[in-house]
């Protein structure tokens, strides 16, 4: 009997192969983007969650002072103890460092290592045990290390470690130690543990601070008695507003954590892959109400045949199944194929075969779902008498449901990506204070950068050289400062954090950098006390007109530039003042590694190839890095490229979805009303007036998908947009152009086949 129904499955599901291969397409391809993106998510979220104390564990955050309104992991060293100490709610406090360094050598063959720099104190909130060896490493100042025993086998081998010298290409360290790793699926993960340095400073911020609270404490009340505490240490006046960070959310809430997809973007992606689905089956399930008003006669004759409503039931979830059945089969063939692609950008460190058995626990809850959802429809069916319900005078609601369902997530689709394209392109032309164009840097520690730019010189592709300072993006913090003293000085505010940095009047042409008041700085200004502000300082200060104003120890205002949005176009310019580069120790010649550079538009290829040339003939042992700015920048809108992608691709399978259920649709209810058709020809209706009934219908359906996915997307775009500091507008362009296209498409779709049924004969459809 199942072997009877799979066949008549198959046959009914080929009778109609076009409309099947674009359900199993779309349901496929919604599996697919919903399975890997819910992997993803729950991957970023189970970082740190093994520790057995993992919900009482935190980072603690500093206000930025770079960046307003976000807050920094660096935290000075001594302030692990001074929390531990202040707080009775804190059970422990511990400074970690995670060293810069990620490799090491042993007998000149360099492995990868991650090196994290502790205290004692870290072993009393991780589990980390010592297997043997001594703690010597945590002597400050030692040449000792500690290594983890996966670590020692993948470097020694089954030799003993303790004892064995390794280097990080500047040091050398005697393994002194075999302790227990982590899971690599930590915000903290090691190779080696090794001394924390100790520094007493409060200004030197080089640490980070996890603190471990009590059983049982108020964490939001806590967290206020934090945030409202201050400390006044050393040259640091106020050190205050302190944050709390869940250390199992660190990996996908904080913004310095590098990725290439925002954790954000990855949740819509997971919600375009979940919508997609939606979409697919509403369309499948349409195209099943509408088969069974098709072959109505065919269940008549097998109820006459003595088929039971079960056996009708089986044969009906039968092909259902199937289809689901294929999608699951399919969509696992598309995500082997996405796999590798998929593992680069999302960064995934797990096997094969996890991998394949979480993705297919995922699709195969989806397919239960729907199942269910499926197999629930049937059952009203049943209740209410198969033939009642071919029969039924609401047997168009569903299908209307199901059209709207369909344009309004396919309008959606289309106008959310048709804005993050709009935006992408409004971040690429729109005057972001700077220009990134034809422009390059060349970073070298050994060679003078005098010496790199009368090399560059000799190239005839570059026309332009600058050297003594870094390059605008990505953005560099080189000193900050909080001022407490300035002209017009509100009642309100007590302090401004302001950062500084050095400028000349080459680099300000090099960038095409702009006033927006006053003059640049020249050789003439007092060089220890003329400055420019950006307009982000202005702001900060509340000056409406600032060019002559004082702040700080004696630092005028001669000009005001304006803002260069040079960071991510998420995060806000922060107050910047600008002064001649002799006040800069630091800023000397002899000091500075950049030498910045502007090339002919389209030779940066052979800018790169030159200057590398000349480092391998005359200085094959320095180290350098030839980078250009526009890809520099580019680097910021890494995860709205990805998602752009990403939704164009689903809006078009969402499109292609949406226009073969039309078709589908229209087909199946001209086949139904034929002999209405025919009937209105006989009483002298047009062709063209046939043709508006079905457009009239149609077109309102259009009308009730837009004004509920318009005013949706609007509010989801806009809140998107509004976190970015450079934005769009959402225009009326984008409405109109999607509703003609929609329009458009339901014309040919609609017109082509109505047009078709209604050139019939109608003596023949009356007969039928």
């Amino acid at each position: 009997m199942i072997q009877h129904y799979l066949k008549i499955a198959f046959r009914n599901l080929w009778k109609y192969k076009k409309q099947t291969l674009i359900s199993i397409v779309g349901l496929a391809s919604g599996f697919a983007c919903f399975a890997l993106a819910t992997l993803w998510i729950r991957y970023e979220m189970t970082y740190d969650n093994f520790h057995k104390n993992a919900d009482r564990i935190y980072c603690v955050g500093l206000p930025n002072m770079f960046e307003p309104g976000r807050y920094s992991r660096t935290t000075p060293y001594p302030l692990a103890e001074y929390l531990k100490a202040a707080f009775p709610e804190i059970a422990n406090a511990v400074p970690v460092d995670r060293n810069s360094a990620k490799e090491v050598f042993f007998n000149k063959v360099e492995y990868p290592a991650e090196t994290l720099k502790i205290d004692s104190s870290f072993f009393r909130i991780f589990n980390v045990k010592i297997i043997e060896g001594s703690m010597d490493f945590l002597v400050p100042g030692s040449n000792k290390i500690a290594i983890t025993e996966e670590k020692a086998r993948r470097i020694f081998g089954n030799g003993n470690p303790l004892g064995q010298m390794l280097s990080d290409g500047k040091t050398v360290k005697t393994v002194c130690a075999i302790v227990t790793g982590l899971p690599k699926r930590s915000n903290f993960p090691f190779d080696l543990l090794e001394s924390l340095d100790q520094n007493p400073e409060w200004g030197t911020y080089a640490n980070e601070t996890l603190v471990e609270l009590h059983p049982g404490i108020d964490v939001e009340a806590f967290r206020q008695k934090l945030y409202e505490h201050t400390v006044s240490k050393g040259n640091i006046t106020k050190l205050g507003q302190f944050t709390l960070i869940p250390i199992t959310e660190v990996h996908y809430k904080d913004p310095k954590v590098e990725r290439d997809v925002k954790f954000q973007h990855i949740v819509i992606f997971s919600f375009a892959g979940l919508l997609l689905i939606v979409c697919t089956l509403f369309n499948h399930l349409t195209l099943f109400a509408g088969s069974f008003r098709m072959r109505r006669r065919e269940f008549a004759l097998r109820i006459i045949c003595g088929a039971s409503n079960r056996s009708l039931f089986m044969l009906l979830s039968a092909e259902f199944l199937m289809s689901l059945s294929a999608a699951f089969l399919t969509g696992l063939f598309l995500m082997r194929a996405l796999l590798p692609s998929f593992i680069e950008i999302s960064r995934i460190r797990l096997g094969f075969a996890p991998i394949y058995l979480e993705l297919s626990v995922y699709i195969a809850g989806i397919i239960l779902i729907s199942l269910l959802a499926f197999l629930a429809a049937l059952a009203i069916f049943r209740r209410r008498s198969l033939d009642a319900s071919i029969r039924g005078s609401n047997r168009k609601a569903f299908r209307k449901v199901s059209v709207v369902v369909q344009l309004i997530v396919s309008i959606g689709f289309t106008f959310c990506t048709t804005v993050i394209l709009k935006q992408m392109y409004h971040l690429h032309h729109t005057d972001l204070g700077f220009s990134f164009k034809n422009r390059g840097c060349v970073v070298s520690y050994d060679v003078d950068a005098d010496i790199v730019r009368d090399k560059l010189r000799q190239i005839p592709e570059i026309t332009e050289t600058v050297t003594g300072h870094p390059p605008l993006t990505p953005r560099r913090y080189m000193m900050a400062m909080s001022v407490d003293t300035w002209d017009d000085k509100p009642e309100n505010l007590e302090y401004v954090n302001i950062s500084q940095m050095n400028m000349s009047e080459q680099y300000f042409k090099h960038y095409e950098l702009e006033m927006v008041e006053g003059e640049m700085l020249n050789d003439s200004d007092d060089k220890r006390g003329d400055v420019v502000i950006n307009e982000s300082a202005a702001k900060a200060f509340g000056w409406k007109s600032a060019v002559g104003k004082s702040f700080g120890s004696g630092f005028r205002v001669k000009g005001v530039m304006k803002n260069a949005y040079n960071a991510a176009p998420t995060v806000s310019v922060p107050p910047h003042f600008y002064h001649h580069a002799e006040a800069f120790r630091w800023a000397r010649k002899p000091e500075t590694p950049w030498t910045l550079f502007k090339f002919r538009e389209g030779t940066w290829e052979t800018c790169r190839d030159k200057i590398e040339e000349i480092f391998r003939k005359e200085y094959p042992q320095s180290q350098r890095d030839i980078r250009n700015t526009e890809d520099e920048y580019n680097v910021y809108l890494k995860s709205e490229n990805t998602l752009l992608k990403i939704l164009t691709l689903v809006s078009l399978i969402c499109v292609i979805v949406c226009v073969f259920g039309f078709v589908s649709i229209v087909s199946l209810t001209c086949e139904e009303r034929r002999m209405e058709i025919a009937v209105r020809k006989i009483n002298g209706a047009t062709v063209k007036d046939i043709l508006d009934i079905f457009f009239k219908e149609y077109l309102a359906l259009l009308a009730v998908g837009a004004l509920i996915a318009f005013p949706a997307g609007y509010v989801i775009m806009k809140r998107w947009l509004d976190s970015y500091v450079v934005r769009t507008e959402i225009s009326a362009w984008i409405y109109v152009s999607i509703l003609l296209a929609l329009m458009m498409v339901i014309v040919l779709c609609v017109g082509g086949k109505v047009y078709t049924t209604s050139r019939e004969n109608p003596v023949k459809a009356i007969k039928m």
